[in-house]
């Protein structure tokens, strides 16, 4: 089964299908901007905690392989990137850490320490908020949504046709890393950096030629810049409104209220 079908399985199989794909999006869209609104650190984990109960009652945390993939590779580029944030400190701020290593100085305060695992926490509940919307919405209900708001309709259309055509490039990719790794492609630290070279180069050239495809094989079907819906999800109305505003005053008074509760320099014991 394709990862897009997977997808697609899914969300159509999700509790939360019937719900109205504009109020999920604008919940979602409301709690990530509370999210980064607030300094307090335990903001980051009640966001998180709304994404895993949205996950585990929309779809009890099923995950294609290649989806699961790109979330590690995203926790891994926060993890670097918050290391990154750690280690810029302010010169003129007392050092918990400072050394020099080649032509590189890092320099950790308290407050870069702080600064770096409030972003961490800040992407990864991001990322499980989403995900709890990518799971349970599919492409032609999201579509939907987009014209409540009156989204011009070029835009609705490369919002689904990006979607479908990722799917297909990521197909792509594991044909070829399976066709690669079944041929020794990946023995050797060398050879794994020359087989993932050769694959990206392919999918890159490949890319072209399956656009081309995907073009005639939507023209076959009949395709006019949309995809049909014929039983048409609920529409966002005065309830969602109240749950959204409810939900993200609640949150943002309650990180204002926790804004210096927790200091995780202190907490790991490097202050």
């Amino acid at each position: 089964m394709s990862e897009q079908t997977q997808m697609d399985t899914l969300a159509y199989s999700s509790r939360m299908l019937e719900w109205a794909p504009l109020g999920k999006l604008l919940f979602v869209i409301s709690v990530l901007i509370v999210n980064i609104m607030t300094e307090s650190i335990l903001v980051p984990f009640v966001t998180l905690a709304i994404g895993l109960i949205l996950m585990a009652y929309s779809t009890n945390f099923k995950i294609p392989f290649m989806i699961a993939l790109a979330i590690l590779e995203a926790f891994v580029i926060l993890i670097f990137g918050a290391g990154v944030v750690s280690v810029n400190g302010d010169m003129s701020d007392p050092a918990i850490w400072d050394t020099d290593f080649l032509w590189m100085h890092f320099h950790m305060t308290e407050t870069s320490f702080n600064e770096a695992w409030l972003i961490l926490l800040r992407g990864t509940a991001g990322v499980a908020v989403m995900l709890s919307f990518a799971t349970s919405t599919p492409i032609p209900y999201m579509s939907l949504g987009l014209k409540q708001v009156r989204m011009p309709v070029e835009v609705i259309e490369i919002v689904v046709l990006i979607y479908r055509y990722a799917f297909l490039l990521l197909e792509r990719m594991e044909a070829m890393w399976n066709a690669a790794s079944s041929r020794m492609g990946f023995n050797g630290k060398m050879t794994s950096i020359r087989t993932v070279a050769a694959i990206a180069i392919g999918i890159f050239i490949q890319s072209t030629n399956l656009s081309d495809k995907s073009q005639v094989a939507l023209e076959c079907r009949n395709y006019r810049g949309y995809f049909p819906v014929y039983r048409e999800p609920a529409k966002t109305g005065v309830k969602w409104i109240l749950v959204i505003i409810i939900t993200s005053v609640s949150i943002y008074l309650f990180g204002m209220y926790t804004s210096d509760w927790v200091n995780m320099a202190e907490l790991l014991g490097v202050a």
